[in-house]
């Protein structure tokens, strides 16, 4: 008689492997979101790399480490008594503080700790992932307001400066696109032609030689592949004197640091910013200013420059 090939199922090799290919997954997807821009630039220029959109790849990320959750506690429930044993002391076997978990123990204390007080290199990470996702922002493919795709026009003229309904209506019209009502999403309608709210916004506007895609953008939906980092719209590390020369990202510098930079008056700069009805002081973050404000880092720019 010949050997049964037919083997039962093992529920305990299935953990394994479930584990282990949805770990991967989970660091490759984890990857891409470290390096994709913010959402209201990924949104609004139809970003995408390898053909996916920053949604499709945060929802990969989230249900690959949704299946990684579940298979690591199957994992442990088939492998419960090896692992117990790395709480045992080898000679007795008895439950004792060994040198191993004990370790572990620190090293996720310090790490937790020393992240959440910003201390280097952990805050260098944040940093670093900060400097990247704005590296993706250029001043051409900017939305006139944070998240605009997900305003209706009327509320879009309402918000933006310089907008005019009747004139993005008729611009539209002439490119053959009929709005039905003032009050339909920008962004559902730019879905619905194939392009990006960006491109449908540039047609309102009248602008020719819509901005491109970005990040491995390709053909069909009106862009081709570019962009990326190194192309900086937002001051970063290690840039020109034009720029901002900092070890620290934009949103985590002072406005006196800011100013002091960029050799503005910090006093001046202050008053412009509560002339424009943000709460500033020199020694307030970016962030801070532009958090108080309801908009990003980048628009507090905006307002420091003095007017020539």
């Amino acid at each position: 008689m010949g050997k049964k090939t037919n083997k039962e199922f093992s529920w305990r090799a299935f953990a394994s492997v479930l584990a282990t290919v949805s770990f991967i997954a989970m660091t490759f997807t984890g990857v891409i979101l470290f390096v994709v821009p913010p959402g209201r630039v990924a949104n609004w220029t139809g970003w995408t790399l390898m053909a996916l959109t920053k949604h499709q790849w945060v929802a990969l990320h989230d249900w690959f480490s949704l299946i990684f959750m579940i298979a690591a506690v199957l994992h442990v429930y088939f492998n419960w008594k090896p692992l117990v044993n790395y709480f045992k002391d080898k000679v007795n076997k008895a439950f004792a503080l060994r040198g191993e978990w004990a370790a572990a123990v620190v090293v996720s204390a310090a790490v937790f700790a020393f992240t959440l007080a910003e201390v280097a290199p952990f805050s260098s990470l944040l940093e670093w992932n900060e400097q990247i996702k704005h590296s993706w922002e250029m001043p051409g493919e900017r939305a006139p307001i944070p998240h605009a795709e997900l305003l209706t026009f009327a509320e879009l003229v309402e918000q933006a400066p310089d907008v005019d309904l009747d004139t993005m209506l008729a611009n539209l019209k002439t490119k053959g696109i009929e709005v039905d009502s003032p009050n339909v999403v920008l962004g559902e309608v730019a879905e619905g032609l194939k392009m990006t709210p960006m491109q449908l916004y540039d047609l309102a506007l009248g602008r020719t030689g819509s901005g491109r895609g970005r990040g491995g953008r390709g053909g069909g939906r009106g862009g081709q592949g570019g962009g990326g980092a190194g192309q900086f719209d937002e001051p970063h590390v290690g840039v020109d004197a034009n720029h901002v020369p900092s070890g620290r990202g934009f949103g985590r510098l002072t406005l006196k640091e800011y100013c002091d930079q960029m050799d503005l008056d910090a006093n001046a700069c202050v008053e412009r910013l509560k002339k424009a009805g943000f709460e500033a002081a020199p020694d307030m973050t970016m962030r801070a200013i532009a958090d108080a404000g309801g908009v990003h880092p980048s628009e507090v720019r905006n307002f420091l420059e003095p007017v020539e």
